[in-house]
């Protein structure tokens, strides 16, 4: 009797555990007063994209994550765990077996509406150009514009979307604000733009960012960013969508303030009240900084010192960061005889997993990693050392103590791994911030890019070099072989050449892009899509052919 009695309390424990990450099924009107009332609802519609754009339309501000061609696998991660989802399909089978999987996978606030969009009553939208929203578009922040003397700015758009065309219009904005100039823009599915602002905006010299907004609800875009200094050296970063603004603590992983090196911060404030900002840095230092409602900053480190070079200072946090987005450049100074620029966007997030997707030490490169703790107390992070083949170099692996706020950076020699080591897996006891820097020992090259949440299942390399080469590289970052396809693209969205490649467990695979594609000739092509059925460390380095500029952008 008494193990009956457990084996009963056994299945209520796992009845339980079942109901407290079970989702909810809701009627059409019950779905339809939480889409009035909860303005945190997500609404994700999995039906396939001709049905959303169809006659009968869909739920305004939807998602559209199509589940039997494959976009909602690999996308649900974007997903927040947290989140209010309300899943929907044509009738409500689709949305069932999608509540399931989502649920399965830790989502806790999944609601499946029963009987699909055939009896939805409320509200719909179309895919037509110029279709009225109530509520916001997605925005692309491309968050930092230099465009007057030695400087130029580059900025890409591409419509990642297969069947629909994509068109808006580029704002451009001066540090108080406000609008100085448009653009409008229209591109076909696949397609990808590429501007010059000092060429393609009036007075660029008085551009201090720029924004991309959509004529319709739709998430599928992406671009980049790429600053020039003269002829001698260029950085690149990632454009940023409004959901990516930062809602906490911005944090600054590395700095370089002395006689070789100036580093430089600007930050767009995308909300309509001001922001006051209290900035800590590594060695104590307490400085205060406001800026304005839709304002943009832009300043040296050492310009918050008197102009004086700030040597002891290697990393900080930005408190007060709800509604911003920050960037951060830095670069060799005239007097150290070196041509170096690099950048990064300056985030909230933070991970107990960083991956180094690439390793280069010989006698032209060198490779920096910098690892900064955000955290009130001592961390620890143990780096292990991986081959190409995925083998894992346990043996090697080191554990590096990290103060609180502090920083830990190192040249790739300095860690003593062997020659062999092809990636690097950085661990940690609690969320840390980092940062990968490739560069050439002559001081003529460098490419940073942050590591932090740099793991994808699909995203695209923004530009193939022209007038130099582009390297790229994947790191399989799950236990299980990995699936990869890539498609070449050329500027118009016309496929080039397309190639299937399989990375198995922790494998990492590095080549020229042309390499990549056994089949076909890409000279034609200008970016590349990856799609992948496994999560993948990915990025690219675009080289100039005379030597004198690098830089690297995420696979994202």
């Amino acid at each position: 009797m008494k193990l009956i009695s457990i084996f009963f309390i056994n299945i209520i424990f796992l009845l339980n555990s079942f109901i407290a990450f079970a989702f909810t099924n809701v009627t059409v009107k019950e779905a339809l007063t939480l889409t009035e009332n909860n303005k945190e609802l997500i609404v994700v519609d999995v039906r396939e994209i001709d049905e959303f754009c169809d006659e009968f339309g869909h739920i305004p501000c939807s998602i559209n994550y199509p589940y039997n061609s494959g976009v909602l696998n690999e996308r649900y991660s974007e997903l927040p765990k947290d989140g209010q989802i309300l899943i929907v399909c044509r009738s409500g089978n689709r949305s069932y077996q999608v509540s399931e999987f989502l649920t399965s996978k830790g989502y806790k606030n999944i609601y499946n509406m029963v009987g699909g969009m055939s009896a939805w009553e409320g509200e719909t939208a179309g895919c037509e150009e110029g279709t009225v929203r109530e509520c916001p578009l997605p925005i692309l922040y491309y968050p930092h514009i230099a465009s007057s003397g030695e400087w130029e700015t580059e900025i890409g758009l591409i419509n990642q979307n297969d069947s629909w065309h994509l068109s808006g219009i580029f704002r451009a904005y001066d540090r108080a604000g406000n609008i100085v100039s448009d653009k409008l823009i229209l591109l076909s599915a696949h397609s990808r733009a590429e501007i010059i602002v000092g060429n393609e905006f009036p007075s660029p010299q008085n551009i201090a960012y720029i924004t991309f907004e959509p004529d319709y609800d739709t998430e599928l875009f992406t671009g980049y960013l790429k600053f020039y200094q003269g002829n001698q050296n260029r950085a690149a970063v990632p454009a940023v969508k409004n959901s990516e603004v930062n809602k906490n603590d911005i944090y600054i992983s590395h700095i370089a303030s002395d006689f070789n090196w100036w580093t430089g911060i600007a930050i767009v404030n995308t909300d309509s009240s001001s922001r006051d900002l209290t900035i800590e840095f590594d060695n104590g230092i307490i400085l205060q900084k406001t800026i304005a409602a839709n304002a943009h900053d832009s300043f040296l480190i050492k310009d918050l010192f008197d102009s004086k070079p700030q040597a002891d200072i290697h990393s900080g946090i930005i408190r007060g960061g709800d509604g911003l987005i920050g960037l951060e450049l830095f670069g060799s100074t005239e007097s150290s005889g070196n041509k170096c620029l690099s950048g990064v966007l300056l985030t909230d997030d933070a991970n107990t997993t960083l991956y180094y997707p690439h390793v280069a030490s010989d006698e032209k490169w060198w490779t920096g990693i910098a690892v900064f703790n955000p955290s009130d107390s001592e961390n620890v992070i143990v780096f292990t050392p991986f081959r190409a083949d995925g083998t894992a170099l346990n043996s090697e692996a080191i554990s590096v103590p990290i103060l609180a706020h502090s920083q830990y950076s190192s040249y790739f020699k300095e860690l003593y791994f062997p020659d062999n080591t092809a990636w690097i897996l950085a661990e940690a006891e609690s969320p840390v911030v980092g940062l990968q820097l490739f560069g050439t020992h002559g001081g003529n090259e460098m490419a940073g890019y942050s590591v932090v949440d740099n793991i994808q299942k699909a995203g695209v390399f923004f530009k193939i070099e022209k007038n130099g080469w582009t390297g790229i590289a994947f790191v399989n970052t799950e236990e299980e072989t990995a699936d990869i396809i890539l498609t070449a693209h050329d500027n118009n969205g016309n496929i080039i050449a397309s190639e299937n490649i399989v990375l198995k467990s922790y494998e990492k695979r590095v080549q020229m892009a042309e390499d990549f594609f056994t089949k076909e000739n890409i000279d034609a092509a200008a970016y590349i899509r990856f799609s992948s059925d496994k999560q993948t460390a990915a990025f690219q380095l675009n080289g100039s052919s005379d030597g004198m500029m690098l830089d690297g952008l995420p696979g994202r």
